[in-house]
């Protein structure tokens, strides 16, 4: 009987010792399979932040992009149309009371003397100087008196041109900067922004 219960407990003490090896096996598997499932997200996690960063900073720059490229399309057409108010005022409403006066009569008729000999229409230097320093004087006077601007590029405005310091300033409200400005931008932007 002795030797059955010894066989017994060596069967016992296998199984033990072989159940022991077989779940210790299994936590190892189970802990190298965790490590590498961890490692896959960890990386899949930081592809993932390193994209969204990527794209990111790809917006931003593609914003700042549009924002300057905008700016200066919005500067350049106020610009646009302060020369023109300015050319109409100074030309246009001006011309009536130049044609009266001695100078703009004898630059025209200079004017059309050169034409009729040359075929060409010349102005002198000396004429030249005298037509330039007549509209610097006549934009000046125009410009210390102000400048409404009420349409860009078709936009409804509020702008004010006027002397200010020894300059000039363009005084206009935070609302109408911003319709203004937003006319130039695509409307993504605009959503994003506004």
């Amino acid at each position: 009987m002795n030797k059955i219960q010894e066989l017994t407990e060596q069967l016992l003490r296998e199984g033990v010792e072989k159940g022991n090896q077989q779940a210790a096996d299994i936590v190892a598997q189970a802990e190298a399979k965790k490590a590498e499932i961890l490692a896959a997200a960890q990386k899949q996690a930081e592809e993932m932040l390193a994209a969204a960063q990527k794209q990111a900073e790809e917006l931003d720059k593609n914003t700042k992009a549009e924002l300057k490229l905008f700016a200066n399309q919005a500067l350049e057409a106020l610009k646009s149309e302060v020369i023109n108010l300015l050319n109409d005022k100074v030309v246009s409403e001006s011309m009536d009371q130049t044609l009266t006066e001695k100078f703009m009569p004898q630059l025209i008729l200079t004017f059309v003397q050169n034409w009729a000999s040359k075929g060409e229409l010349i102005i002198e230097t000396a004429d030249e100087a005298a037509l330039t320093a007549y509209f610097k004087k006549e934009a000046a006077d125009a410009l210390k008196a102000g400048l409404q601007i009420k349409q860009v590029n078709g936009l409804a405005t509020d702008f004010v041109l006027a002397a200010a310091d020894g300059s000039y300033k363009i005084q206009l409200g935070k609302q109408d900067f911003v319709a203004y400005f937003k006319e130039f931008l695509r409307p993504k932007l605009v959503e994003m922004l506004f």
